[in-house]
């Protein structure tokens, strides 16, 4: 008996400044899933990739495409991109490393520590093109860089783990970052300085949590950890509240409300009330400067909170 696996199949659209994704559900069976990717691939799109769909629950889930990735393909620089050698912190389904390739890029080094983001990674790198510039390297958790401590990057990206997650709970790999959504995030950044090269560029598209207006966590963290160079934090439009968002864990996941209770008093207590989806564009040795800026239109649907429907 054939073994059967649920995919999407995602398919760029757009230009640049107005990227967006077509998807299509796709059931492989035997050897006719391949065909079928192919067949997306040749509609017209420069980009297709196979990732996981959204009632995929396991811990190991390749995150299917979210507002997300596109708000950083939309924000991602010809002049970072070009002939550049590129690190990504968090590869998932390869998407952000393909589009780099595509748009000038020389070579993209991945790190992933989801054995099944490395499969799926490694197949859409062939089935676009670029296998033979995405190098994909076992993650490190405890210490991101450790796979790449001897080398610099011109431009450094990552969509890494944002969400407020339950203490103790069993979450997504792809999304589990302590109850503020920020500790993968401030590990980052503390120590992506020095694996950049002396002109290179660090950008990643994250979920920051602060008060209504700004993103106050992550300003901090950049202030204290980031502070030889010019960085731009670019803010969607439409902020949720943290409260809404980690009530969702209660409806959708069965997680004990007192749990969920508690995270929300300690945010209170903290002045953390809302969660701002944002670009963080750092450039070394610049001089040294942090901007907050607001994008033209919203990338979040908020109302269906990171593509749970």
């Amino acid at each position: 008996m054939s073994h059967v696996v649920d995919v999407q199949i995602y398919s760029l659209k757009g230009e640049i400044n107005n990227y967006s994704f077509s998807e299509q559900n796709a059931q492989f069976v035997g050897i006719d899933w391949l065909q079928q990717v192919l067949d997306a691939k040749q509609s017209g799109s420069q980009l297709s990739v196979v990732t996981d769909p959204f009632d995929y629950q396991g811990v190991d889930q390749v995150i299917p495409m979210q507002p997300e990735q596109y708000f950083m393909m939309d924000y991602l620089l010809p002049a970072d991109l070009h002939d550049a050698k590129v690190l990504e912190v968090g590869l998932g389904s390869g998407v952000l490393s393909i589009f780099a390739l595509q748009q000038g890029a020389a070579m993209v080094t991945g790190l992933e520590i989801n054995p099944r983001a490395k499969v799926y990674a490694g197949f859409n790198a062939l089935i676009n093109g670029v296998s033979d510039r995405l190098h994909i390297r076992d993650g490190n958790v405890q210490s991101i860089f450790a796979p790449v401590q001897d080398q610099q990057f011109d431009l450094i990206i990552s969509n890494p783990p944002f969400e407020p997650t339950p203490p103790g709970m069993d979450y997504y790999l792809n999304s589990a970052a302590g109850i503020y959504g920020f500790t993968f995030v401030e590990n980052l950044l503390k120590d992506a300085n020095a694996r950049l090269s002396d002109q290179g560029v660090l950008q990643i598209v994250t979920m920051a949590p602060g008060d209504r207006e700004v993103p106050g966590m992550l300003v901090d963290a950049v202030k204290k950890y980031l502070p030889h160079g010019a960085t731009e934090i670019i803010c969607d439009l439409a902020p949720i509240t943290y409260a809404a968002f980690v009530d969702r864990f209660v409806g959708i996941f069965g997680q004990d409300r007192s749990v969920i209770d508690a995270m929300k008093a300690e945010a209170a207590t903290n002045g953390i009330t809302h969660l701002h989806m944002c670009i963080l564009r750092y450039r070394k040795n610049t001089a040294p400067d942090l901007q907050i800026s607001f994008t033209p239109k919203i990338y979040e649907p908020w109302e269906t909170p990171l593509g749970i429907k």
